[in-house]
């Protein structure tokens, strides 16, 4: 059970996203005129720490950054790149065995509800010049 937030009645507010608010957002002057910075880099020491922290200026609310574990930061880094090479070796996989295939869908089709116009584009094909080497 939580509390709806009024610009979006789907997005409810717990008490535990009250708590990360209160314990994990902070501002910049929160930082520089405390010792909360050595603080939260000192937790940081030993184990890999999965904690974040979301510092925003509070003169401007676009200047945002987040401060997380050198060690969690670079595991979290691993895993996209393990993920993207995933994606990659299945798309290429995917042509491979699609490779020999026919594409034999007609081309008004492929625009058919892209609001393209298929005299405009043939029109612009005949007007390319191809460089044939």
């Amino acid at each position: 059970m939580g509390v709806e937030l009024m610009d979006n009645p789907k997005k409810k507010v717990t008490r535990s996203t009250l708590n990360f608010l209160k314990d994990n957002v902070l501002g910049v002057t929160d930082l520089t005129r405390t010792n909360k910075l050595s603080e939260i880099l000192n937790s940081f020491a030993g184990a890999e720490s999965q904690e974040v922290f979301i510092i925003q200026n509070h003169k401007n609310k676009d200047a945002t950054g987040v401060l997380i574990d050198l060690e969690h930061m670079d595991r979290l880094l691993a895993i996209e790149e393990m993920y993207e090479k995933m994606v990659d070796d299945y798309m290429y996989q995917v042509a491979l065995e699609r490779k020999d295939e026919v594409a034999d869908i007609p081309f008004e089709s492929i625009i058919t509800g892209e609001d393209l116009d298929v005299d405009e584009i043939l029109n612009l094909v005949d007007e390319l010049e191809l460089d044939e080497d």
